[in-house]
């Protein structure tokens, strides 16, 4: 195994890690979770910010809205995020798009 070639004295470690759909599905929620928490403070400390939009459709023909947002903080730091990704159901009309790109915003505390 590549366990083995890369950290032999690690070994043990990677043999104690359970790779149970439920631990993997649970390990997985607590990184989106750590990862939004960390961008909504980012956001939470702008003081000026833009979000750029893109969309485009993927292999399963579902349309696919991403959110970037860019800002700047009191200390002149900018930040360049990917915000979110959004899936467009039946149509993408600019309604449509509009009320996913609010829905998305909301999602992290975002005033318009």
């Amino acid at each position: 195994m590549h366990r083995n070639v890369l950290c032999p004295d690690k070994k043990n470690n990677f043999q104690t890690v359970s790779l149970s759909r439920k631990t993997v599905t649970s390990r997985i929620e607590a990184i989106d979770k750590n990862l939004t928490s960390q961008l909504e403070s980012k956001i939470g400390q702008f003081t000026f910010c833009s979000i750029a939009m893109d969309e485009s459709t993927d292999i399963n023909d579902t349309a696919q809205l991403v959110l970037f947002i860019k800002g700047v903080d009191e200390n002149f730091e900018i930040s360049e995020e990917l915000a979110c990704m959004r899936s467009l159901k039946g149509t993408t009309k600019g309604c449509d798009i509009f009320r996913e790109f609010q829905e998305g915003l909301l999602t992290l505390k975002v005033s318009i």
